[in-house]
């Protein structure tokens, strides 16, 4: 993988897949999603300068660990019903903070990856939403139907590109 932060955003995918079925579902993973990796963004910021090694790794995965449980706690308390299937997905965004943070997203010279990581994760998410809300039936809520329909966006979308770039 020579893509910068590739294998962090990959554990997006089953996020992507599961969270996908109702519109609802996926506007509020996206926004606790941004809203966790901003705010360990922020909090490694500090560690990032006071600890080194092993230590800063341990910092690390506490405060993503920190950070995700508080935001399921938060989900729980708003809405108890919709934040119940959000919480194995949630546990993911603790493991791609750390991963994140080892690539180094959260430098501070990094802003406009992050700002492109949140775009693109949104734009998936309410691609796969809309296209399974006009399908309307039972059958594209399952996970089998998401793989299916983001294989079609990420053909459509490198056809696109490829289509535009002159040879």
């Amino acid at each position: 993988m020579t893509k910068p932060f590739a294998l962090g955003s990959l554990l997006l995918l089953p996020a992507l897949l599961g969270v996908s079925a109702t519109l609802a579902s996926a506007v509020a993973f996206w926004a606790l999603w941004v809203t966790i990796l901003t705010l360990h963004g922020c909090s490694c910021g500090w560690v990032r300068n006071r600890l080194s090694g092993n230590w800063r790794l341990a910092a690390n995965v506490l405060l993503a660990t920190t950070w995700v449980s508080c935001a399921h706690l938060v989900a729980q308390a708003l809405a108890l019903g919709p934040s119940t299937p959000l919480g194995a997905y949630l546990a993911l965004i603790g493991m791609q903070c750390v991963l994140l943070e080892h690539e180094g997203l959260f430098a501070t010279d990094r802003r406009r990856a992050r700002l492109q990581l949140f775009a693109v994760s949104a734009g998936l998410l309410l691609a796969l939403a809309l296209l399974r809300f006009l399908l309307g039936s039972s059958i594209a809520i399952l996970a089998p139907t998401g793989f299916i329909l983001l294989g079609l966006l990420l053909a459509g979308w490198q056809a696109w590109t490829q289509r535009r770039t002159p040879l």
